[in-house]
């Protein structure tokens, strides 16, 4: 996965916890604030458990194509 500087930010925020709370309470994303209803697959749902993130955020931010360590 392709962690960026803007990921690490908004999981640094001192506000975290209450947006992190705030988006799984409304079904939106932690960074663009859209709907996160709709995810590619079963690994994208539990990702957006994880880490409040779209599946739009998801794509954009972890590169697919780097297998897991």
């Amino acid at each position: 996965m392709l962690i960026t500087s803007e990921l690490l930010k908004i999981f640094s925020k001192s506000d975290y916890n209450a947006r992190y709370a705030y988006s799984k309470a409304t079904n939106t994303c932690i960074r663009c604030g859209e709907s996160a209803r709709v995810f590619r697959d079963a690994s994208a749902r539990l990702e957006y458990s994880v880490s409040a993130l779209c599946q739009k955020c998801q794509d954009e931010l972890f590169d697919k194509n780097e297998p897991f360590h």
